[in-house]
C-alpha cells in the first residue's frame, strides 16, 4: 500500500516536473535573460533530484525485469543513465563548482537543449511508468 503510494508520488512528481522543464524550455527565450538564469537555477535542483531518481527508478525496474530482455526497461536505463552523465557533468563542472575544464558558451548550450529536451522525456516515461504499475497494483 505505501508502495503504491510512493509510486503515485513519484510518478505525479516526475510528469510535473517533465512538463515543468518543457514548459520553462518554450518559455525561457520570452523573458529577459537574467529571469530566465534565476529560474533557469531553481529548476536545476529539481532537475537534479529528478535526474538521479529517474536512474535509481530505472535500475529498480531492470532489476524487476530479470534475466528476460526487456528493450523498453533497457531503453529507459540508457536514457536514464545518459541523462545523469551529461546533466551531473555539466551542472557540477559548470554551475557548481564553476570549473575551468568547461566547453565554450556555445556548446554549453547546445549540451543544455540536449539534457533539457532528454529529461522531459526520460522524466515523463518515468513518471508514466511508476503511474502506470501503481495502477496495476492496485487491482492485484
Amino acid at each position: 500500500m505505501y508502495i503504491r503510494a510512493l509510486k503515485r508520488l513519484f510518478g505525479y512528481a516526475h510528469v510535473l516536473l517533465g512538463l515543468a522543464v518543457a514548459g520553462q524550455f518554450v518559455a525561457s527565450p520570452t523573458y529577459d535573460v537574467a529571469t530566465s538564469s534565476d529560474v533557469w537555477d531553481a529548476i536545476s535542483f529539481a532537475m537534479a533530484v529528478g535526474t538521479a531518481t529517474a536512474l535509481v527508478i530505472s535500475l529498480v525496474r531492470i532489476r524487476e525485469v530479470g534475466k528476460l530482455p526487456d528493450w523498453r526497461a533497457t531503453t529507459m536505463l540508457i536514457a536514464a543513465a545518459c541523462l545523469f552523465l551529461l546533466f551531473f557533468r555539466l551542472w557540477l563542472g559548470w554551475e557548481v563548482y564553476d570549473s575551468e575544464e568547461t566547453p565554450p558558451w556555445e556548446i554549453r548550450l547546445l549540451l543544455w537543449y540536449a539534457i533539457d529536451v532528454l529529461f522531459v522525456i526520460v522524466s515523463v516515461t518515468v513518471g508514466r511508468y511508476l503511474l502506470r504499475t501503481a495502477t496495476s497494483q492496485a487491482g492485484g
